[in-house]
């Protein structure tokens, strides 16, 4: 690999780890476009392998920073955890074993629906849980109190049904995963976007060592260390823009990476 080549990848992993790190996602919707436009003749599995092992990277290094702030609901991810894992597990298997050009059809579709939904409504707002509900009171560094409930049996099918299909489409799960944790589970955005970051590191982690395992490495993973850099050098002005632009901003801005994702499932399929 030539050095302007390697620069270029360093340059590509601080946008993409700067902007996903910002809105909850490890940035696999872009780096899989990005890869599958490098290497042309990549099977899909080697693809995901190379986006997610990046995903892994860049979501760990988020989740070792926002320890400090103690806005993590660590319960909360790790009951997430225990039903997305094997979900996922099961969506990587069927990467290299399902066709995905009808899967590929009708998820573009859902996630340009929902992006057109995150552009119209931002803002998630607070609704009080109906039925049984997890009383969760989070307290961070800085002293602020968030309060809030979830509800148990409505949360487990919407986990299951978005670890399964970003592992399917080769992304970490963030840009589902935030809505799905701000709309549904009722949890608040300033402490949704740095819990996600945990579960995807968890997530991916299983997923890039189920397909290591089946031997879908590749060409691809070639690209891992510079792009990998470029997201660790940014991952710093991901948070601090984080902290600094509100809820209806940083959702406009995950509705501009949901139809990333779009693109990236349907040329997937390919």
């Amino acid at each position: 690999m030539s050095a302007p080549e390697a620069l270029a990848l360093i340059a590509a992993g601080v946008a993409i780890g700067a902007y996903a790190t910002a809105i909850g996602a490890g940035g696999g919707f872009l780096i899989a476009p990005l890869l599958l436009l490098r290497y042309p003749e990549a099977e899909p599995a080697f693809v995901t392998t190379g986006s997610l092992t990046v995903v892994t990277l860049t979501s760990a290094i988020s989740s070792l920073v926002v320890h400090r702030e103690r806005i993590v609901d660590r319960p909360i991810v790790f009951a997430m955890a225990s039903v997305a894992i094997p979900a996922a597990l099961f969506g990587a298997v069927g990467t290299s074993l399902l066709p995905r050009n009808v899967f590929a059809a009708g998820f573009a579709v859902f996630l340009l629906l929902l992006a057109a939904y995150l552009v119209w409504r931002p803002t998630a707002g607070v609704v009080r849980s109906r039925g049984r509900s997890w009383r969760r009171v989070i307290v961070t560094r800085d002293g602020a109190r968030y309060e809030y409930r979830v509800p148990i049996v409505q949360s487990i099918l919407p986990n299951v049904g978005e670890a399964f299909l970003a592992a399917l489409a080769g992304i970490g799960g963030g840009p589902i995963g935030v809505p799905l944790m701000t709309r549904i589970m009722r949890i608040p955005h300033a402490v949704a976007v740095p819990s996600i970051h945990l579960l995807i590191f968890m997530q991916s982690l299983s997923v890039v060592a189920l397909h290591l395992a089946l031997d879908h490495g590749g060409d691809p993973m070639r690209d891992v260390p510079f792009l990998g850099l470029g997201v660790v050098v940014a991952n710093p002005l991901g948070h601090w823009l984080r902290r600094r632009l509100g809820e209806g901003f940083l959702m406009r801005a995950l509705a501009i990476g949901l139809v990333a994702v779009a693109a990236t499932t349907a040329t997937a399929a390919h």
